[in-house]
């Protein structure tokens, strides 16, 4: 008994391990695409970014989430597009926007399965939203990550 008790402790070291290994894979492979579009070491501040950023929608914090948009924003309230122009606006449909399959989506997306391109980081797999950083002057050096557009989940 005791020998089957060692090997099944070993075996699921083993696996405890590997499922490790690939995890931290994944996590050094999405860092390394960030820093290749986005600049040297930018994958710190996407990656809080992002987990800030779920844990406000899943958390139900309207007030955090608009301050994380950039305005005017575009974003699908109830089906339609609609320009947000400030905090005001989009407080006002908050819920019309955040409906319960799209907290879903944020809630499930993990940081390692973002998809990452020039024009930013998409949470879904239908491009639900995607966030990026905002220049605050002409040379880029200093920038702001926020959400830039809200697709919804009924496209």
């Amino acid at each position: 008994m005791p020998v089957i008790c060692r090997r099944l402790t070993l075996a699921l070291s083993c696996l405890l391990l590997l499922a490790t290994q690939c995890y931290a894979q994944a996590t050094t492979t999405m860092d390394q695409r960030l820093d290749s579009l986005m600049g040297a070491n930018s994958h710190t501040r996407y990656h809080q970014f992002f987990d800030t950023f779920k844990q406000a929608v899943v958390n139900h914090r309207p007030q955090q989430v608009a301050t994380m948009l950039s305005y005017p924003l575009t974003a699908q309230v109830a089906g339609r597009d609609k320009i947000l122009l400030n905090r005001k606006q989009f407080l006002a449909v908050y819920d019309r926007i955040f409906t319960s399959s799209l907290v879903q989506v944020v809630r499930n997306q993990r940081y390692d399965d973002l998809f990452a391109n020039s024009d930013g980081v998409m949470i879904g797999e239908q491009g639900e939203i995607w966030f990026s950083g905002i220049c605050q002057q002409d040379s880029c050096a200093k920038y702001t990550i926020k959400v830039i557009r809200i697709n919804g989940t009924s496209r």
